[in-house]
């Protein structure tokens, strides 16, 4: 299964470790899904650890290239808007769909309004492994 891990998500996993947004990194460590990203989530997911977390520079990227080694990065062809609250937030649908993802993982309110993008499912990290297992 292919997913997207929005930006939120992988920040809770790193920055606040025991709780579900870790649980499913730990599905992508252990090859149990594939997570697709992008260069724009990647350089967003850095920008956030060093401006909102305060983290050293190369702790940050350290992290930004532990998951870009075991995500597939691609490129979206494709711009996205669906968000109108928050247009940023269209970086995650359209990884989603050059990924071919099957679903988002989430805790923005904006992108879990939708509930799911063309045929890619969103949900919260809790949703998403109760519905994995």
């Amino acid at each position: 299964m292919r997913i997207v891990l929005d930006t939120n998500v992988l920040i809770s996993a790193f920055v606040f470790p025991g709780g579900a947004p870790e649980l499913v990194y730990r599905l992508v460590l252990e090859e149990r899904v594939e997570l697709v990203t992008t260069p724009a989530l990647l350089a967003e997911f850095a920008r956030i650890l060093t401006t909102k977390f305060a983290w050293d520079g190369d702790a940050a990227e350290e992290a930004v290239r532990q998951v870009a080694r075991v995500a597939r990065v691609v490129e979206p062809s494709e711009p996205i808007h669906e968000i109108k609250a928050d247009p940023p937030d269209d970086r995650v649908l359209e990884a989603a769909v050059a990924g071919k993802a099957e679903a988002i993982v989430s805790g923005d309110r904006h992108v879990l309004r939708l509930g799911r993008c063309r045929d890619v499912r969103i949900l919260k990290p809790a949703e998403f492994l109760s519905d994995f297992k």
